[in-house]
């Protein structure tokens, strides 16, 4: 039973559960659907070509660093809560962030802290968030007390909001960057209890990563540059912001697999978490894919 619930990303307590009894009575069917449309994404992994490489399964809810084949990594990570879906795309990382500032999105700005703001008109000062003019950068803040906070409407907030680098500061003590329109990136937490959670879709897209500086070493290895765990250290006692670029960026690949052969021969299955299988096969696009492949074999 505790084999069975490792396998399908349970709660490995040797119980036969609600989500374990659910899991046990899954139609054959539907896992060979699942393993047929999950061997087309696999093959198509763009980072199966990549020397090394960083990549996130989303519904493993897992990061992991590869070099020659081998998984030299492993990490427990969130991602985002199917109203604030994880996208699945292929970057580059760049630089990672020492004590980043957190550069609050407009939704997040206009949806969530706005309303709590006209409630509460000391919300930002405690709460170490400030405002910015012009942009995230700006120099120049906005008073609080200049702003209509319940006339604003979703998206529609001239200023910055930006929350100071801190211990409450929701993206921890590092953030790992690669440019991509939807402004997802890698990023430590405070709230390390949630990783203790079978089901970690929880965030609002971007991927927390329990232990966030292990990365930093796999790619300071990767960098072949020793002396920068010093300096990393440094920033980390003196509480300061420091940007640490990359001289080769790193491929970062974040898949949607709900089925795959882990490290240890051993087929795993996740919930489609987003219904991204379910959205899949009632197109029948992948399907047909799928079915030339496996007639050519």
């Amino acid at each position: 039973v505790k084999q069975f619930q490792s396998r399908h990303g349970l709660t490995v307590d040797g119980r036969v559960g609600k989500r374990t009894f659910a899991s046990l009575n899954v139609p054959a069917k539907q896992k060979l659907d699942k393993l047929k449309l999950n061997f087309y994404r696999i093959t198509n992994f763009e980072g199966a070509s990549d020397e090394q490489y960083v990549y996130v399964n989303i519904p493993e809810y897992s990061l992991r660093f590869v070099k020659a084949g081998d998984v030299k990594l492993k990490n427990n990570v969130i991602v985002g809560k199917p109203s604030w879906e994880t996208p699945a795309f292929s970057d580059e990382i760049e630089k990672f962030v020492v004590n980043p500032e957190w550069r609050i999105p407009s939704s997040i700005a206009t949806k969530e802290i706005a309303p709590k703001v006209a409630e509460d008109p000391d919300y930002l000062v405690k709460n170490n968030i400030e405002i910015r003019k012009n942009s995230y950068l700006d120099s120049q803040t906005v008073n609080p007390s200049n702003i209509d906070w319940d006339s604003i409407k979703p998206y529609q907030f001239d200023h910055f909001l930006v929350k100071r680098a801190g211990e409450e500061n929701p993206l921890g003590e590092v953030k790992y960057l690669f440019p991509n329109a939807e402004a997802i990136y890698v990023h430590d937490t405070p709230a390390k209890q949630r990783f203790s959670q079978s089901n970690r879709a929880l965030s609002h897209g971007c991927i927390r990563i329990e232990q966030p500086f292990s990365l930093a070493r796999e790619i300071i290895k990767h960098e072949g540059e020793a002396q920068t765990l010093n300096h990393i250290d440094s920033a980390r006692t003196q509480n300061s912001t420091q940007t640490f670029h990359l001289d080769d960026p790193l491929p970062i690949h974040l898949v949607y697999w709900t089925a795959w052969v882990d490290e240890n021969k051993l087929v795993n299955f996740r919930d489609d978490i987003y219904q991204r299988d379910k959205k899949a096969l009632l197109k029948n696009d992948e399907q047909s894919v799928i079915a030339a492949l496996l007639k050519n074999k």
